[in-house]
């Protein structure tokens, strides 16, 4: 297994950082975000969400807070790799925050092989829809983390 790293793009939303910051650092926000239908088997604690996407169960836990600025996520429970997420909101001004993901995961050779140089990709487009949801452009709730994943899965195998 080796490291990998991607950062992603950055967005501009148009939200003071301490919302976004806020709306991120409870895990029980993500789950009222989702469409009825997906809510089902989706357990969560302010600092963990549990659930299945495309038949794994997978997990996220909040492991480090910096207040308005940036939150860390690491895998959580039966995951197939490590993998952190650090996400970031820097304040460009009362109103207006530049937002952006970085991933490190631990990628097995034969997954990194498959999808390692599309990665920077799906980080980007995973960007753009928070971004949209964030800034109000789009429902949050129609953001389908398993139409994502197959389309993932489609696209890089």
């Amino acid at each position: 297994m080796g490291m990998t790293q991607v950062k992603g793009k950055v967005v501009t939303v148009e939200q003071p950082s301490y919302v976004l910051y806020t709306a991120f650092s409870d895990m029980r926000n993500f789950v009222a975000a989702l469409p009825p239908d997906k809510k089902e088997g989706v357990v969560a604690t302010e600092d963990t969400i549990e659930g299945e996407v495309q038949g794994f169960k997978m997990g996220l836990q909040i492991t480090h807070k910096t207040p308005f600025s940036s939150l860390m996520f690491q895998n959580y429970g039966n995951t197939p790799f490590e993998f952190a997420i650090t996400v970031f909101f820097d304040a460009i001004d009362s109103y207006k925050t530049a937002f952006h993901l970085e991933l490190n995961a631990d990628l097995p050779m034969m997954v990194k092989m498959m999808i390692g140089s599309k990665l920077q990709e799906g980080i980007d487009q995973i960007t753009e829809q928070l971004g949209m949801a964030l800034s109000g452009k789009i429902d949050p709730s129609k953001i389908d983390p398993e139409a994502f994943a197959e389309e993932m899965r489609k696209r890089y195998s």
